[in-house]
């Protein structure tokens, strides 16, 4: 060991100054040598957040195993912020960790086995599966939760003997078991998850959880017989419940190919799925509902589009594809005068990007002219209150829309008397294709702000257009 490291490691140790500290443990990760690894670890304890992260990020650069022996002993720790730290960085050092943590699914602490237990299920190793299967015995049931979610992550198909019995004779354990079978995917589990959902249906009063486990994890490895046996339960269950079994569904109809066509008789069942807390149970619901042309249909999707960002995406290829979409965005727009609505308003956009396209290719009529009327009032009377990312969206909209009528309708913003604020405009008309947009710009040329004028100077050259000066059109 150098005198130079022998000085950073009573630093890292014993200064008064943190950033002397955190400094120190930064440059001994560069020494090489594992005498390092020790003090590092201790740093860890530090009271500094700054001193222990850079520790933390010098015992993950060194690595290995004995990193790994010598941060454990402090998931042990009284401190929770040590505690949680060392367990952190067990979990990045991955496989190596494990020989190091394995010993300490045998400490007499409740809460150091569950952490062992915790950092084992995160590894993704081999060797944790087989040495977890001993836990579901343990006395303390938070340790025996632990391990079946842990078996559940290692997606150990070894395991599903032991989860079965677990289930069978350990009822706080049930909801455990119903998701870790889910999660390892095994389509050879799916008769014993069927086999538990008459028990589970019977008693969902009592044990809601375990009745949605055993439903999603269904859901997730279900094939025919599951499908005809979860629609043959759909009366008995309620609610939420009720929402589950149909996302069930949803999901083992796409996997075995069968079709999306429901019986309309759960449109109003699959709308209200469409409001679930739940990501997934809100997407099979608009993926069933896709497919139906039931009256509201169409505006419970476009709700759905400004309610839930992710399905947005799905939502912005299927929406222009259903007859009604047009009109049924502008009824939006209208009923929802006090909401933002800047989904809608690009779904509209979307909608008219070529006019001789619009909406399933039908010629542009008189009542779908006064249609592009009212939609281009009602999103040009969202100005004043959008903001900036919504007013771009909505000059590009009625640009598409109807351009003459844009330009008219940005007319009036060519005197408002913030300067920003125009040359914000142009920058948004910057982006327009369309043919008017470098007219309407030209009207910038002889803005009374040197700024303004500038900008509109530049934007016009940049598309080819000559200009002799700011202030002066060529």
């Amino acid at each position: 060991m150098t005198e130079e490291m022998r000085k950073q490691i009573a630093t890292l140790l014993a200064d008064a100054d943190p950033d002397a500290r955190r400094s120190a443990a930064e440059a001994l990760v560069s020494t090489g040598d594992l005498a390092v690894v020790v003090p590092l670890a201790s740093a860890l304890q530090d009271e500094n957040k700054g001193v222990r992260d850079a520790a933390s990020r010098s015992l993950q650069s060194i690595g290995g195993i004995n990193v790994a022996r010598a941060i454990v002993e402090y998931i042990g720790s009284e401190n929770i912020v040590t505690r949680n730290l060392a367990s952190e960085l067990l979990v990045k050092l991955g496989d190596t960790a494990i020989p190091a943590v394995l010993p300490y699914l045998k400490d007499q602490n409740q809460d150091v086995r569950k952490f062992a237990v915790d950092i084992l299920g995160l590894t993704r190793g081999e060797t944790p599966a087989a040495a977890l299967m001993p836990m579901l015995d343990d006395p303390d049931e938070n340790v025996v939760v632990s391990a079946i979610e842990a078996l559940g992550n290692l997606r150990s198909q070894e395991a599903l003997p032991g989860l079965f019995g677990a289930y069978a004779r350990l009822g706080f354990a049930r909801t455990a078991v119903a998701e870790a079978v889910g999660k390892i995917g095994d389509p050879s589990a799916c008769g014993f998850l069927e086999g538990c959902l008459s028990e589970a249906l019977g008693s969902a009063a009592q044990d809601p959880a375990t009745a949605f486990a055993v439903i999603e994890s269904i859901g997730a490895i279900g094939r025919e017989h599951a499908w005809t046996l979860l629609y043959g339960r759909l009366e008995q269950v309620k609610g939420r419940l009720r929402s589950a079994v149909l996302h069930a569904l949803v999901q083992i109809a796409q996997r075995t190919g069968r079709s999306l066509d429901f019986s309309r008789t759960l449109v109003p069942d699959f709308l209200t799925a469409l409001q679930d807390a739940d990501s997934g149970v809100r997407m099979s619901a608009a993926q069933a509902l896709a497919r139906c042309d039931a009256r509201g249909v169409t505006s419970a999707l476009i709700d759905a589009l400004e309610r839930t960002p992710d399905l947005e995406p799905w939502l912005m290829e299927v929406l222009p594809g259903r007859a009604d979409v047009f009109s049924a965005a502008i009824q939006y727009l209208e009923e929802h005068r006090a909401a933002q609505v800047k989904r809608t308003i690009g779904l509209l956009g979307k909608l008219v990007g070529d006019i001789a396209k619009m909406i399933m290719h039908v010629q542009v009529d008189e009542t779908m002219e006064r249609l592009i009327s009212r939609a281009f009032i009602l999103i040009a009377d969202r100005w004043s209150t959008a903001d900036e990312e919504t007013r771009a969206l909505i000059v590009d909209v009625l640009f598409r829309l109807d351009g003459d009528n844009a330009v008219e309708f940005l007319d009036a913003i060519m005197n408002d008397p913030d300067p920003w604020l125009r040359i914000h405009v142009i920058e948004i008309i910057a982006a327009i294709a369309d043919p008017r947009a470098p007219e309407f710009i030209t009207g910038f040329l002889q803005d009374d702000d040197t700024m303004v004028r500038e900008v509109a100077a530049d934007t016009l050259q940049s598309r080819g257009y000559a200009v002799d000066s700011p202030g002066t059109e060529a």
